[in-house]
């Protein structure tokens, strides 16, 4: 079994991790890589933090008033989820 899990995320969507959860260092700085390129891009994330991060999303919600931003909170997770499951 593997120890990392790949995710393909749109640069919008790696930008809300970086605002909104709280990657570990070997996750934040792949994240940092994509930060300003436009497209779909593969992240390889450990399984370990994977939930932990749905996690961060799911607190981070919690203090947020906009719907748009928690439709696309929702369709993330969804996304990591889903990733999670295949794993």
């Amino acid at each position: 079994m593997s120890n990392t899990v790949e995710v393909e995320l749109t640069q919008y969507e790696i930008n809300l991790l970086l605002e909104y959860a709280y990657p570990f260092d070997e996750e934040k700085e792949q994240l940092l890589q994509y930060k300003d390129m436009r497209g779909v891009h593969t992240i390889k994330i450990d399984c370990y933090y994977l939930p932990l991060l749905i996690g961060d999303l799911v607190y981070s919600a919690k203090k947020i008033n906009s719907e748009k931003i928690l439709n696309e909170f929702d369709m993330l997770c969804v996304l990591l989820e889903n990733a999670e499951n295949n794993i």
